[in-house]
């Protein structure tokens, strides 16, 4: 709008202002436009450089697994069912209080939250909840993953009482797998493609007896590290994000690769076996549909702030 129409009609079209009056309105207006975009600017700047930084991680530490398992579990906890935020739980970082910690489906993530916990120390501007989202994203696209079309601009919650409480996470054995990951999946208003396709980032990682329940102390792929030895992998190349997972689950010819009840399911349910045939076949199948499966997780119960969020590409 042009300055001398607002002189004359208002910032809001109301009465005709004076003259001084109407050039300070204006200023003010522009000011605020131009620290809005230097805050989003700011924001943006912020966000890649810590994205540099678990870059830097990834490549010392080796913890893609992990980093990918934080993001999920933040979100994860959304019920679709519930309107109001943050009683309806997902990405909003609450997962960095003790009380969810401690929660039996995240044990270990405490590791994942020291691991970052600097980067975070240095990008004050970006929420836990963007880091999360941010490091989970970057460990699969950094182990050779898709692309992830993310955006940024997650609001936290403040206080451990706004945690969801415990059990809306899967579990690894339940009595009717099948049943549980819709149960589980269907709640966060998640279908049966996008549960198989994110199963699949099982290729990533290792499950671990003594924090699970699940899976071998060690095994030939795992008795040497990298990272803190031992476990049991779904995959030979547990650090290498392609779709060996489902060829490996399928086969099933190496008692050292784990096969969860949840993973065998994959190939046993008529409507998920459509999906693990196809991801077992084609790579690009796969990796065009996780990324896509993925970016919808990491938003689900997200308050933004800007409203639409930012990109950083």
């Amino acid at each position: 709008m042009a300055v001398h129409h607002l002189l004359r009609r208002g910032i809001s079209g109301g009465s005709p202002l004076h003259p001084l009056r109407g050039l300070l309105l204006v200023s003010q207006e522009l000011g605020w436009r131009q620290a809005s975009s230097a805050a989003a600017g700011d924001a943006v700047a912020e966000l890649r450089g810590a994205r540099e930084d678990v870059k830097q991680l990834l490549k010392e530490k080796s913890c893609h697994p992990i980093l990918v398992r934080l993001g999920w579990h933040d979100a994860g906890t959304y019920d679709k069912n519930i309107s109001e935020w943050p009683q309806c739980g997902g990405a909003n970082g609450s997962l960095r209080f003790e009380i969810e910690l401690k929660h039996a489906a995240n044990a270990g993530l405490v590791n994942a939250l020291k691991l970052i916990q600097a980067i975070k120390d240095k990008y004050a501007g970006v929420t836990y909840a963007d880091l999360f989202q941010l490091a989970s994203a970057t460990a699969v696209e950094e182990a050779g993953g898709p692309k992830i079309p993310m955006i940024y601009g997650r609001v936290d919650v403040s206080a451990p009482d706004q945690c969801p409480p415990e059990g809306r996470l899967p579990a690894a054995g339940p009595p009717s797998p099948a049943e549980h990951l819709r149960e589980v999946f269907y709640r966060m208003g998640l279908n049966d493609k996008e549960i198989v396709a994110l199963s699949g980032a099982h290729t990533l990682g290792r499950s671990r007896p003594e924090r699970s329940g699940w899976g071998k102390p060690e095994t030939k792929y795992t008795k040497n590290g990298p990272g803190a030895p031992g476990g049991q992998s779904w995959t030979s190349q547990w650090l290498k994000f392609d779709n060996s997972y489902f060829k490996d689950v399928k086969e099933r010819r190496d008692e050292d690769l784990l096969v969860l009840p949840t993973d065998a399911v994959l190939f046993e349910d008529s409507s998920f076996k459509i999906y693990a045939e196809k991801y077992a076949e084609d790579q690009d199948t796969f990796f065009e549909d996780y990324a896509e499966a993925h970016a919808k997780l990491s938003n689900l119960g997200s308050k933004f702030d800007p409203p639409k969020g930012v990109s950083l590409d």
